[in-house]
């Protein structure tokens, strides 16, 4: 929708609450530089003066980028809704590419403010939407970099920090896809002094344990932990790692020094299942002293 924004707005967006004295001069000024940059052949100008302040006309909506990306999202995503992958993956690129930036980067307007984080998380929100497209089409070696760099970008994005282990998991690369895990498992610890989320842990576990192939599709969501079984001392451990040999040829095949991590990650569960056991013996221990 089409409206006028009057000055005060716009002093109030660009200088807050304290304006200078001749703020409304420099905006005067700052308008007219526009009209000549915005000046086409067809018209004069977009950028039209009312008595209570100024209006850009915008005739069609593919003038604006913000306009065009939102279009092509929004048929990008009944394209996905119909099973039609390929044209999703398609249209949800195209409106990506319209990207520069942030928006309002270099600006520090508390008005421009909601507004930036609101378009900016759009943003990011299609790009995991189409990160998981091309991961439906197995495209998992292609975007393994773009998404390296997105996490990268933004690290506690969890939908993204799955897909990149999804991706790295389904191009073979399985101890890169669980170090993964680990990186992000201690930045959370670190930085926010939280666990990641359970179904980031779920699907450590299924790569962990070579239930994820290369024959898998990668489901839409990330998937939920299969129930584990009781160990029985140390069958229960054989039991367990009989999970990661080779011998499977469905599941993800490890050589020799990754086939050591993957015994070190379950001992590691193993210890932290034994000191919750333990805890749980000692307390009911404390509450019935004589049983």
């Amino acid at each position: 929708m089409q409206q006028v924004v009057s000055l005060d707005r716009l002093v109030d967006a660009i200088w807050d609450d304290e304006p200078p004295a001749s703020a409304h001069g420099q905006v005067r000024i700052c308008v007219s530089g526009l009209r000549r940059l915005l000046r086409t052949h067809e018209r004069e100008s977009v950028i039209e003066t009312r008595p209570s302040g100024y209006r850009i006309r915008v005739l069609d909506d593919d003038a604006l980028d913000l306009f065009k990306f939102e279009k092509l999202v929004a048929r990008a995503r009944v394209m996905l809704r119909d099973d039609h992958l390929e044209a999703a993956e398609v249209l949800f690129k195209e409106a990506l590419e319209l990207w520069r930036g942030p928006v309002a980067a270099g600006l520090d307007s508390r008005a421009l403010a909601s507004l930036a984080v609101k378009h900016n998380e759009d943003r990011l929100t299609v790009s995991e939407e189409y990160f998981e497209v091309a991961l439906k089409l197995g495209r998992h070696r292609q975007i393994i970099g773009d998404l390296t760099g997105f996490v990268a970008e933004n690290p506690f994005r969890e939908r993204a920090c799955a897909q990149l282990m999804l991706a790295l998991c389904h191009s073979g690369r399985q101890a890169d896809a669980l170090e993964t895990f680990r990186h992000l498992r201690r930045r959370f610890s670190e930085d926010l002094g939280i666990e990641p989320a359970q179904d980031l842990h779920a699907l450590h576990q299924s790569i962990l344990v070579g239930e994820l192939t290369s024959l898998t599709p990668v489901p839409r969501d990330i998937p939920a932990p299969r129930p584990a079984r009781r160990p029985s001392g140390l069958r229960g451990r054989t039991a367990r790692l009989a999970l990661v040999e080779p011998a499977r040829p469905a599941a993800v095949r490890a050589d020799s020094v990754e086939q050591l991590r993957l015994e070190n990650d379950l001992l590691r569960i193993e210890r932290d299942t034994l000191r919750q056991v333990m805890l749980l013996w000692l307390n009911s221990e404390e509450e019935s002293p004589g049983a």
